[in-house]
């Protein structure tokens, strides 16, 4: 048996600026109301990281981890405090797809200020509670999994096809996200069944209990999950992923999957609701430098009952990677993100753009500093504002 560990500890953000706003309280506004992504130009931890920070070279039993932390104080950030966003620990046993058929597992336990997107329903790990200062714990994965083939079925809780950035804060180029991310599921629970992984084309589809809804479902949501993705050579991959679903609510309660921002823009209850949201992805190598990334999501909900259209959502965003040595390298990421509420037209604009650097000075440390600016217009209210950090890890 081989047993890989491997650990990044301490993420540190540093502040260069706050924030000016107009009419909006940017100390208690959080953002816009939860991917896997694919190799860029230069990862943090080397062309063999895999998409979760982890390195397997064959499907055996192996345990990894990762630490990240911050110090954030700056628009649309909660810190003006050392945190540790996450404490990371994977462990797994892959069902081999090249045996007639085989067995595995996988749980991702994770600890943290920034692993509330965890908790879904509150169910099972929910009731471990959360602290006054905001740290939580969770299960994020845990799901076991059997291959017939070259056909893969999970069954448990897993991590969403859904969107290009990760939950796990090392698989990221930035330490922020972008508000596409904060409006996709984080996981599901149910099964889902992949066909052919790894191969120039894979297809997944899943029956979930709706999304971010952890073990409990205390509303009995349902829905389908599909992606596809499309690997046309080494350079060029494009993803399309997608969630359809029923999210049932009492009268009276402020209740979604992923439009949030209906509430947030003042719209009313209206019980049960269809929900659907769609996420593509495209990845494109342009040289063995540069590397470029797109994403654009798309979402609706409407009342079930009387199938009126009430929320919309849609954004893109597009990241550029230019590594100028194995050791160093630049990106910058730009976001645009609307959504708008039915009839009243109540809009919420997002404009976001971050440029980080990424420098190892030894295979095992990583500097990333980082500096953001956003735009905002949520039903006419203004604000705008500066974020700034520098990131270091060490792995091992």
């Amino acid at each position: 048996m081989k047993r890989i560990i491997h650990f990044t500890p301490l993420i540190c953000s540093i502040v260069f600026g706050g924030a000016v706003a107009m009419g909006v309280d940017l100390d208690s506004y959080d953002g816009p109301a939860q991917g896997p992504k694919v190799a860029s130009a230069m990862r943090p931890y080397g062309e063999e990281a895999a998409m979760e920070g982890i390195v397997e070279e064959e499907p055996e039993k192996w345990i990894s981890g990762s630490f990240v932390g911050s110090w954030a104080d700056g628009f649309g950030q909660v810190g003006d405090r050392w945190q540790f966003n996450q404490v990371w620990m994977t462990i797994q046993k892959s069902a081999d797809t090249n045996m007639p058929y085989d067995f595995g597992y996988h749980f991702d336990a994770v600890f943290g200020t920034n692993n509330l997107q965890c908790l879904g329903d509150g169910g099972f790990d929910g009731k471990w509670g959360i602290s006054d200062d905001g740290y939580a714990a969770s299960l994020y994965q845990a799901y076991v999994e059997g291959s017939v083939g070259k056909l893969v079925g999970k069954f448990g809780k897993f991590g969403t096809p859904i969107g290009y950035e990760s939950v796990d804060a090392s698989a990221n180029n930035f330490a922020t996200h972008s508000h596409m991310f904060n409006n996709e599921p984080a996981t599901h629970s149910g099964a889902l069944f992949t066909l052919a992984p790894g191969a120039p084309l894979e297809l997944s589809v899943g029956l979930v209990a709706g999304s971010d809804n952890s073990w409990q479902n205390y509303r009995g949501d349902t829905g389908l999950v599909f992606a596809a993705t499309l690997n046309l050579d080494e350079r060029f991959t494009i993803s399309y992923a997608s969630e359809l679903l029923q999210t049932h609510s009492l009268l009276g309660e402020n209740r979604a999957a992923q439009s949030w921002g209906y509430y947030l823009l003042g719209g009313l209850p209206i019980g049960d609701q269809n929900e659907y949201l769609q996420s593509v992805t495209a990845e494109l190598g342009l040289s063995d430098q540069l590397s470029y990334a797109f994403q654009t999501n798309f979402g609706t909900m409407e009342d079930r009952e009387t199938k009126t259209r009430r929320y919309g959502q849609y954004g893109f965003a597009n990241y550029l990677t230019y590594a100028f040595t194995d050791c160093f390298s630049a990106s910058v990421r730009y976001e645009y993100y609307l959504q708008q509420v039915k009839p009243t037209n109540v809009e919420g604009k997002y404009h976001d753009v971050s440029f980080g650097l990424l420098y190892k000075p030894m295979p095992n440390i990583f500097i990333l500093p980082e500096i953001r600016y956003d735009w905002m217009n949520v039903a006419g209210l203004k604000a705008d504002g500066v974020t700034g950090a520098v990131a270091f890890g060490i792995t091992y």
